[in-house]
């Protein structure tokens, strides 16, 4: 007897975006290691959060891999993952894992270790039957290049069924990306909502965006985001969770059943963009006091824009803090774009510090950081250097 009909309650998880393999250009070897395995962690831990709140089984909305190519060490922990997994997964090929002639996913090193086991890759937009009363149906990419008439088309083909049915589609919609993507296919929101209104699909798992996001006006279409956050929290806005979804029975007028969807926390990273005016010590002060606060900083990315002016002290101060946090982060770094400090330095700064050659190299210095010339900028930044050496050296 289908869930539908005995009153009963499906519960599952969403997930997407795996992209296992993903490598960030900022982090160091050491930390790229670290965040590499964090990621395939935030996948197993999938399997523990089934357990946890009883999910029949898993969904997982496209782009599993970061691509054919990653490695096979990536492959083989990937598949050793998922084939200890307590309940099904259901996994969709997305745009940078498609089911092509390269195919990650049909790889003999991941489809020997999965075979037999929890893991279906929807190579087709056939449903899949989970249980008796569940199905699933997906539209799996087959190339990178995105085809936005396949989603369409199944939905037209759908028919009526009295199982619940879970829609896999993986790619951007209209009401998130405008409608218009080079990348990703543009899904219709009133085509989903269509086949939701009409009972077709009970709901909708999308792939591709990596925070959490409803989709429309209702609560069946969302994007899970991420397992593990992948960019910083001015892009991603609530990244680093699957998805536990509850579907209810009918209704006794044979209305749609009741749907919660409830986000729960998978990811450990955090990617942190902070910007700030500095122009004193107590600027600076509160800056350190913010950027100090953030816990588990090994699994932080930060970085900052900083603007103002100030002195040579002080953006020595400045330098040898993200020095500091260089260490203790998984990478700090100022962005170039939104950083705009000007020194302003004069010969008193160095008074006693310097003499001869370098104290006329100073002077020179000075006037070029005042100059607002082309290269005051470097000559203010060579003067923090100078100030951070030298006084360094005198202590």
């Amino acid at each position: 007897m289908d869930r539908r009909r005995d009153g009963g309650m499906i519960r599952f998880l969403h997930s997407a975006d795996w992209q296992l393999g993903m490598t960030r250009r900022f982090l160091g070897t050491e930390s790229q290691a670290v965040y590499t395995a964090d990621r395939l962690a935030a996948v197993a831990s999938l399997g523990d959060l089934a357990v946890e709140h009883g999910a029949e089984f898993v969904v997982v909305a496209g782009d599993a891999f970061e691509d054919n190519a990653v490695p096979r060490s990536i492959v083989l922990r990937a598949a050793e993952v998922l084939a200890a997994f307590p309940v099904p997964v259901l996994i969709l090929p997305g745009n940078h894992d498609p089911l092509d002639v390269s195919s990650v996913l049909r790889c003999r090193d991941f489809s020997s270790a999965v075979e037999g086991g929890a893991v279906t890759v929807l190579c087709d937009s056939d449903p899949v039957e989970v249980r008796p009363g569940i199905e699933v149906v997906g539209v799996p990419w087959t190339s990178k290049r995105p085809d936005p008439a396949r989603l369409p088309a199944l939905l037209s083909d759908l028919e009526p069924t009295d199982n619940l049915r879970v829609l896999l589609a993986h790619g951007g919609t209209d009401e998130v990306y405008g409608g218009d993507s080079p990348s990703v296919e543009a899904i219709r929101v009133a085509d989903l909502e269509a086949a939701v209104g009409s009972g077709l699909i009970d709901y909708v798992a999308l792939g591709d965006r990596h925070s959490v996001t409803r989709v429309g006006t209702g609560d069946r279409i969302w994007y899970s985001g991420s397992p593990e956050t992948t960019a910083f929290d001015d892009v991603e806005k609530a990244s680093g969770h699957a998805l536990l979804v509850e579907l209810g029975a009918e209704g006794a007028t044979g209305g749609p059943g009741s749907c919660l969807v409830t986000p729960v926390r998978t990811g450990r990273w955090a990617f942190c963009a902070i910007t700030a005016e500095i122009e004193t010590d107590s600027d600076l002060d509160a800056l350190a006091e913010v950027v100090d606060a953030v816990r588990d900083k090994p699994r932080t990315v930060l970085k900052l824009g900083l603007t103002g002016t100030v002195d040579v002290a002080l953006r020595a101060r400045i330098d040898d803090l993200l020095e500091r946090w260089a260490e203790l982060f998984a990478a700090a770094y100022l962005r170039e774009r939104l950083t705009h400090l000007v020194v302003r330095a004069d010969d008193s700064d160095f008074a006693g510090m310097v003499d001869g050659y370098a104290e006329r190299a100073v002077r020179d210095l000075v006037g070029l950081a005042a100059s607002d010339g082309s290269d005051s900028e470097d000559a203010g930044n060579a003067l923090s250097l100078l100030y951070r050496l030298v006084d360094g050296g005198t202590r």
